[in-house]
C-alpha cells in the first residue's frame, strides 16, 4: 500500500521529512518577507538518499522564481575544499539572501574555519543559510569546535531513513515520468531491494527498466523485473564487484568489511573505505550515485574520496604502490 504524500515544490513530502519540510518551508516564507531567520542556520542531516540536496534545491527553486527579487545560491563543500581563497571571497556568498551549504562533512582544517566565518558573516547580515551534513553537529568530530558549535546553536533536524512505503512511493512516481508501468508487486519488490534508507541504486535499475519497458504490452511484473534485471548483469553484477573490492581492500589494511563500510572517521579506517570507493570507481565503472549507495554514502562523498586518493598517490610511493597492487589482484 502506498504512503499517502503531498508534495512542495516538486518535493515529495514523507512522513520521514515532514518536520524538515516544514522548517525549510518557513525559512523561504522568512526570506521572502525580508526578516531575520528565526534560527539559522538550518542543519539538516541524515544518511545518503533521504532527500537533503533534493530539499534544498526545491528551497532554491522556489525563490528563485518568486516576484520579490530574492537571491539564492548553492555550494557544495567539496567546492570550497578544492578552492577555498577563491570561493570565500566570493562577496555574494555573504550577501546573497539565501546560502544552502551542502555535505559539510568534507569541510577540513582552514576551509572549515573559513565556512564558520561564512555562517557568521551571513548571520551579522541577517541572512538565511541552510546546511547539509551526513550526520548531526555532535558527530562531525573532524572538524573544528568552532563550527560545529555554530551548527549546534541552529535549528538542527534529522531526514529519517525512508522506510518502505515512502520508497515504493518515490520509486512509483519516478516510474511514472519515466513511462515504467509496474504492477503493485513489482513496486513492491523493487522499493524492498532499497537498503538503507535511500533508493538511489533502485533508481538506477528504472533506469534499466525504462529501455525496455515499451516491448511489454502491459505493466511489468514483478517475475518481469527480476527476469530483466538479470539479463542485463542488475543488481547482482555490480553488487558482487563492488563487494569483492571491498573485501580486497579491508584485507589489505587490515580492517574489518564493516569497518569499512560504518561510519568511523579514523585514519586507519577512512583511508581504506576511500580506497576502496576509488577503485571501485575506476573499476565497476558505475555512477557516483550507485557507487554512492553500494557504499551507504552520498555520491559527493564518493567523488570526495577518489579525488583525494588519486591526489596522494602522486606523493606517497607506499600508498601508490598498496593501491597498485589492488589493482593488479582485482583486474
Amino acid at each position: 500500500m502506498s504512503t499517502p504524500a503531498t508534495r512542495w515544490n516538486g518535493f515529495l513530502v514523507l512522513p520521514e521529512n515532514r518536520v524538515a519540510v516544514r522548517a525549510v518551508r518557513s525559512v523561504c516564507r522568512t526570506v521572502l518577507a525580508g526578516k531575520r531567520p528565526n534560527a539559522n542556520p538550518l542543519v539538516l542531516h541524515g544518511p545518503p538518499g533521504t532527500g537533503k540536496s533534493r530539499l534544498g534545491a526545491a528551497l532554491v527553486q522556489q525563490l528563485a522564481t518568486s516576484p520579490e527579487g530574492v537571491t539564492a545560491q548553492v555550494v557544495s563543500a567539496g567546492d570550497l575544499t578544492r578552492s577555498p581563497d577563491e570561493s570565500l571571497s566570493d562577496r555574494e556568498l555573504f550577501e546573497c539572501d539565501l546560502l544552502a551549504l551542502e555535505d559539510v562533512q568534507h569541510l577540513s582544517g582552514r576551509v572549515a574555519n573559513a565556512a564558520c566565518d561564512l555562517i557568521d558573516g551571513r548571520t551579522v547580515r541577517r541572512r538565511a543559510t541552510v546546511v547539509t551534513a551526513s550526520t548531526g553537529p555532535s558527530q562531525l568530530a573532524h572538524l573544528p569546535q568552532r563550527l560545529t558549535s555554530r551548527l549546534s546553536a541552529g535549528l538542527v533536524i534529522q531526514l529519517e531513513p525512508l522506510a518502505v512505503p515512502s520508497r515504493r512511493a518515490i520509486l512509483a512516481e519516478v516510474a511514472t515520468t519515466k513511462g515504467v508501468r509496474l504492477t503493485p508487486d513489482a513496486l513492491d519488490w523493487l522499493a524492498q531491494q532499497a537498503t538503507g534508507g535511500g533508493v538511489r541504486a533502485t533508481l538506477g535499475l528504472l533506469q534499466n527498466l525504462a529501455q525496455v519497458a515499451s516491448a511489454f504490452p502491459g505493466p511489468l511484473t514483478r517475475t518481469d523485473v527480476q527476469k530483466t534485471l538479470a539479463e542485463s548483469g542488475q543488481p547482482t553484477s555490480a553488487t558482487s564487484g563492488v563487494s569483492r573490492i571491498v573485501e580486497r581492500v579491508a584485507a589489505a589494511f587490515n580492517v574489518s568489511e564493516k569497518e569499512l563500510l560504518g561510519v568511523s572517521r579514523l585514519r586507519g579506517v577512512m583511508r581504506p573505505r576511500q580506497v576502496a570507493m576509488y577503485l571501485a570507481r575506476e573499476l565497476t565503472g558505475l555512477s557516483l550515485p550507485r557507487l554512492g549507495a553500494a557504499f551507504g554514502r552520498d555520491h559527493t562523498t564518493v567523488l570526495h574520496s577518489c579525488r583525494k586518493v588519486a591526489e596522494e598517490v602522486k606523493s606517497d610511493a607506499a600508498l601508490a604502490k598498496r593501491v597498485s597492487d589492488l589493482r593488479t589482484g582485482l583486474v
